[in-house]
């Protein structure tokens, strides 16, 4: 049987640089963070960055937003007072840039600094889209939306900084249903928002990349960019089994290659990478089979509508049989037997 205990482990616990962003967030909305700081088992006293569990940063957004309701919607606020603290060049590299394909960098540096959140750029014609994705443990589309909802409220923020507005941005998609808060996103962000999409995607033209921007001045823009570089954490700082859990997190169709390809995809040799592994007491194979686990149930718990061939296909099992004889080993259960027993459980209980 598979432990799912992993979520104490020390490979959940992730740096936590943006809490004074979180507490200025809170400070606008009237309530005391540092209670709820102190709750999630976060040491501030401490040196260096603040740390937290990953599933404690969730719960810490839930009493957030609930503390805020109903004079403020904590995700909106957290986006746009969101500052980059822990990298003070970073906003002076922003606003200085001469184009948005120059200020890319900034992508892959905010994906370091802040591991629960990865983006990238994916361009079709005169459209392009920026991914945002949100590595969190939270069964809850809605809870999992809050997140998504404060990254795209800072990205907008970003983009009406360096562009001066939000004209060429056509539309936002997200996975969850905001409610009764579409409406203030929309207005937020400045476009339309549609719901129950495959992914968290900014659609925009294409040609917004490398539009002339008005606060361009490349020699700052520059020396913000070697600044930032120096702050940035050393690269190979996290333990090699994070960095596997992240990159299975975020590219599921690679739960099914092999370790060589995996070792590719992390830039070191197979035999580093199984040595690491072993040294940090993680075969990958565990790894592994953990993230299919958790991929597999966040899935089956979204709803009926789940395609179980698919799901099989995306977690990397030669077919559906093969998923079933894995899942069975992990919960006692058939895919479909979990998914209709949550269903039911939900049914009974709502508002779990």
């Amino acid at each position: 049987m598979l432990d799912t205990r992993h979520s104490g482990s020390v490979h959940d616990l992730m740096s936590f640089p943006a809490a004074t962003s979180w507490a200025r967030a809170a400070s606008h909305c009237r309530f005391n963070i540092n209670p709820l700081f102190t709750a999630s088992g976060m040491d501030l006293d401490r040196g260096g960055v603040p740390q937290i569990r990953r599933e404690a940063l969730v719960q810490l957004m839930q009493k957030c937003v609930s503390e805020a309701a109903p004079a403020h919607y904590f995700p909106l606020v957290l986006g746009q007072l969101f500052a980059f603290d822990h990298l003070p060049a970073l906003e002076t590299f922003l606003t200085t840039t001469p184009t948005l394909r120059q200020a890319l960098p900034a992508l892959q540096w905010v994906s370091r600094t802040l591991p629960s959140n990865d983006f990238h750029i994916e361009t079709s014609g005169p459209q392009a889209a920026l991914v945002v994705d949100v590595d969190l443990p939270c069964d809850n589309v809605r809870v999992h939306g809050y997140f998504v909802e404060s990254v795209l409220a800072a990205l907008a923020r970003i983009v009406r900084l360096t562009t001066g507005s939000t004209a060429l941005v056509l539309h936002v998609e997200v996975q969850h249903d905001p409610g009764p808060q579409r409406a203030a996103c929309e207005a937020h962000f400045g476009v339309p928002v549609h719901i129950h999409r495959p992914r968290n995607i900014v659609v925009f033209q294409s040609r917004l990349l490398d539009l002339p921007l008005p606060g361009a001045v490349p020699d700052l823009h520059r020396r913000a960019q070697q600044q930032v570089e120096q702050q940035l954490p050393e690269p190979g700082s996290s333990s090699m089994v994070a960095s596997l859990v992240k990159l299975f997190r975020q590219h599921p169709h690679l739960m099914g290659q092999g370790i060589e390809r995996l070792a590719e995809r992390l830039n070191v040799h197979p035999r580093t990478l199984q040595r690491r592994l072993r040294e940090e007491g993680e075969p990958f194979g565990d790894i592994q089979a953990r993230c299919r686990y958790e991929r597999a149930i966040t899935a089956l718990k979204a709803g009926p509508t789940t395609d179980i061939e698919a799901l099989s296909e995306q977690l990397g099992f030669s077919d559906r049989h093969s998923f079933t004889r894995a899942f069975r080993r992990w919960t006692g259960l058939a895919p479909s037997e979990f998914r209709r027993q949550h269903q039911e459980q939900h049914q009974s209980h709502p508002s779990a």
